[in-house]
């Protein structure tokens, strides 16, 4: 995923936004938190679910690595004031993960107060088939008036970030 990595760090790079909102499962929602880190910025992570099955429903089939740079973001969280993790009330077996986007794009209000809020997701951009839960981030985003940004993850893709 180093395309994927170097896209979200050069968008982040142009917004220079104050912070980033985000789950913490393997893959983009990682790699975010990772290159914002990287940046100095504030990241607030969602565990929609307890810690321990938060990992085992979203981390750990992706390999140890990925539970390594799990630990490293909530390591980095505990030693920084201005960083949060906030705890849903979801379990695992529920539709949490679709219940976490609402989550996602509250905690994200509260945080950013009067600033912009950009939506952004890792998905190509016409979605995908069958809709994933990032599809569902996208409309409940676009439902609630916000700027969605999305980074094309397949390699090749001459569209780093669309606009919708």
């Amino acid at each position: 995923m180093p395309a994927v990595r170097d896209r979200v760090g050069r968008l982040l790079d142009s917004l220079r936004p104050s912070g980033v909102v985000s789950a913490a499962a393997a893959g983009a929602d990682l790699i975010v938190l990772e290159e914002a880190i990287r940046r100095g910025l504030d990241v607030h992570v969602i565990m929609p679910i307890a810690p321990d099955e938060f990992v085992a429903e979203s981390v750990v089939d992706a390999g140890s690595e990925w539970v390594d740079r799990f630990d490293g973001v909530l390591r980095h969280i505990s030693t920084h004031p201005r960083c949060s993790v906030t705890q849903g009330e979801g379990t695992a077996g529920d539709a949490w993960y679709l219940a976490a986007n609402d989550e996602l794009l509250d905690r994200a209000a509260v945080i950013a107060g009067s600033d912009i809020i950009v939506a952004l997701a890792v998905r190509p951009p016409e979605g995908e088939n069958p809709p994933s839960v990032t599809d569902d981030f996208v409309a409940r985003a676009g439902r609630s008036g916000l700027l969605v940004m999305c980074i094309d993850p397949r390699p090749g893709s001459t569209a780093s970030v669309t606009v919708g």
